[in-house]
This record gives structure tokens, C-alpha cells and sequence, in this order.
């Protein structure tokens, strides 16, 4: 069903690479425009991400809005706004909300931040509202100084045919060298400190101690690679761990993995989380950040504490020793994504946003 009123958005996103933010971008984009509204993306130009962006079927405009310093951006800005006639410009990641927020300042269209991450709030002072993904970067926010009501919660979101493998999980295991009754552990996600890499590595020799033919498949791109290489070598498991890059087939190792385990020290609202509980996996993650808000410890993953090598170790045993409840997890996993991330709250609730804030900037225009 279509809105009362079509909006016209632009939206603007300062990505380095692709990732979890800028996929949710590409889903909320087609969802939207499902719905009738026109929308339009701009993307910093020469990121990575913008081919990212043309493959998944968004025609991401390059502007030149990198970094915090530039004398560019706002007039680039404010030209792309005036030539898609945007009501509202709807940023994604510091550089973006910066500039549309002074944008807003110097009279441009009123700017909605989606708050992707645990970031500073100065970012995003200049613009009339936020979205947090999570209560968590919620009250962060709250406590860098933006007022509660500047800030709506609005889980990221995914529908089930939004992910879905297209081969079969024993193929995917063949080209990693794995078999049907190979444990295997996934972790989807940069390969940064703050992802909890540095906390996963120590836990491997302690899993393999048990369970000596798992494999350890580390999806994702960052610098920290050479030295998890370098670890795994040293420590005599390179063995057990398939580095395998960026890959656009998550989707189909995903659903060939047994186990999903990100420790993010202090994760937002990871879409991973959501993509591994729709495919039915348990997930290990940290008591942390938004985590909590994603996975319920104990009926569908496990939350061990931020930084604890050990603890990883012993829930990743704990879910290998009894796949029965491992099973009975992901299932309950994809019963909760589907009743907590689904769509329709999220289209809603958005609505709501752009209403709330054109009509605010209306009422203030009519005083």
C-alpha cells in the first residue's frame, strides 16, 4: 500500500567500503521506493562502495563531501538538493550528517541523521532529528548532549527474501574444504580492533583443543588481516581459519556456517546479527553496546563478556558439544528477527520521522 504522501529525499552517505551500513541503505532504498516515495542517493565520490552500490541496483550519484574540512561539500550538496527538489535530506555516517546539518543551517532542507554507530554527537547537532539503530546509541547520544526527543530508535531491518543463499550449504563447505560434519565458525565483519578479532584469535586454540577439525571462516576486508595471519601461524592454526575477503555471497556462507561469532566490543545494531538469525544460526556475541537488543542471550545465541578470550571459547564449545540446542537456538533466532526487524515497523516508523520533521519546519516557517 502506498503513503498518504510521496516524499522526495535525498539521501547522502560518506562510505569508505562497503558494509553494513551502507547494505541497509540499499535495502531501505528499495523498500521505500516500493512504497511510492522518490528517492535519490548521493555517495562521497571515489569511495569503493559506489560500484557496490551499482551492482545492487542504486545509481549512487559521487559528491565530492569528504571529510570534515571541506569548501566543496556544501555547495555540492546544496546543488544536488535543488536539482532532485528534496523535501529532506536523510544522512548515513559523520561526513554526511556534518555537511547536511550545515547545509540545514544555512537554509537547505531539514536533515535526518541515521545513527549507524557508536560516533560523536557533534556530528550530528546542526540537524533537526536522529535515528539510533539501537537504545543503545540512543542514550549514547543522549549523553553527548542531544535532547531525547531529537531521537527515535529504529532497529535496522531485513526481510528474509532480502538474504537468501543460492547454493547449497555442502558446496559452499567444499570450496573451504570442509564437509558435512566439519564444525565451522563464521564471523562477518571488518577486520578492525573494535570488532573483537584480537579477543576471537586466543579462543581458536582453545576450540580446536576440543573439536581439532573446526575451521574458522573470517569474511570481511581490514587492516588488521596480516596480523590475524600472522597470530594464526605462530599460534600453528592457519591452518583451521579460510580468510576469504569480500565476498557477495554472504548469503551462501552464512547458511553454511554452524555458528556465527562477532565479539564486538561495543557493537550498534550489527545487520549481520539479524542476516545470521534469519538463517536459523546461534550466534556468540558480547554483552555490549546494542548486542543485547539483537540477540536474547541464551534462547538465541550467547553473550559472553567484551574482551574475554576464554568466554568466547567456552560458548563457541558450549553450542559445538550440543548442536540440538545450537538447532533449536537459530530457530527461535529467525522466529524473534522476524517478529523485532521486520519491515513494516521499520516503514513506519520512518514516516513518521520525515512527517514529524517537514511539518515542524513548516510550523516554524508559519511563525
Amino acid at each position: 500500500m502506498a503513503p498518504a504522501i510521496s516524499r522526495r529525499i535525498l539521501q547522502v552517505i560518506s562510505p569508505s567500503h562497503m558494509s553494513g551500513a551502507e547494505m541497509q541503505l540499499v535495502r531501505l532504498t528499495k523498500q521505500m521506493q516500493a512504497r511510492g516515495h522518490l528517492l535519490h542517493t548521493c555517495s562521497k565520490k571515489g569511495s569503493s562502495a559506489n560500484e557496490e552500490f551499482r551492482v545492487r541496483g542504486i545509481d549512487a550519484e559521487p559528491l565530492s563531501i569528504g571529510g570534515k574540512f571541506s569548501l566543496t561539500a556544501v555547495p555540492a550538496l546544496a546543488a544536488a538538493a535543488r536539482r532532485h527538489k528534496a523535501e529532506l535530506i536523510q544522512s548515513t555516517l559523520s561526513s554526511a550528517s556534518w555537511w547536511s546539518g550545515w547545509l540545514e543551517t544555512f537554509g537547505g532542507p531539514p536533515s535526518v541523521g541515521h545513527v549507524q554507530g557508536f560516533t560523536s554527537a557533534a556530528w550530528h547537532r546542526r540537524q533537526s532529528h536522529l535515528i539510533a539503530v539501537s537504545q543503545a546509541v540512543k542514550d549514547d547520544m543522549v549523553v553527548q548532549g542531544i535532547a531525547a526527543e531529537r531521537i527515535t530508535v529504529m532497529h535496522n531491518a531485513l526481510a528474509p527474501e532480502e538474504f537468501v543463499p543460492k547454493r547449497a550449504p555442502l558446496e559452499v563447505r567444499q570450496e573451504f574444504g570442509a564437509d558435512a560434519r566439519t564444525p565451522v565458525i563464521g564471523t562477518f565483519g571488518h577486520l578492525s580492533e573494535k570488532k573483537g578479532y584480537r579477543d576471537l584469535f586466543p579462543a581458536i586454540p582453545q576450540v580446536l583443543k576440543q573439536f581439532p577439525t573446526a575451521q574458522f571462516w573470517v569474511i570481511g576486508v581490514g587492516k588488521l588481516r596480516e596480523e590475524l595471519e600472522e597470530y594464526a601461524r605462530a599460534n600453528g592454526f592457519l591452518g583451521q581459519v579460510r580468510f576469504t575477503g569480500y565476498r557477495r555471497d554472504a548469503a551462501d556462507l552464512m547458511g553454511a556456517i554452524d555458528i556465527m561469532c562477532l565479539p564486538s566490543h561495543r557493537e550498534p545494531c550489527a545487520l549481520v546479527y539479524v542476516e545470521a538469525a534469519l538463517s536459523e544460526k546461534p550466534i556468540v556475541a558480547c554483552r555490549a553496546g546494542g548486542a543485547p537488543e539483537s540477540i536474547a542471550d541464551g534462547e538465541t545465541g550467547l553473550l559472553v563478556p567484551a574482551k574475554n578470550s576464554d568466554a568466547i571459547a567456552v560458548a563457541i564449545k558450549t553450542l559445538l558439544d550440543n548442536r540440538d540446542r545450537a538447532i533449536a537456538m537459530g530457530k527461535a533466532g529467525r522466529t524473534r528477527a522476524l517478529e523485532i526487524f521486520g519491515w513494516d515497523r521499520c516503514i513506519q516508523t520512518l514516516e513518521s520521522i520525515w512527517t514529524r520533521v517537514l511539518d515542524e519546519r513548516r510550523s516554524r516557517k508559519a511563525a
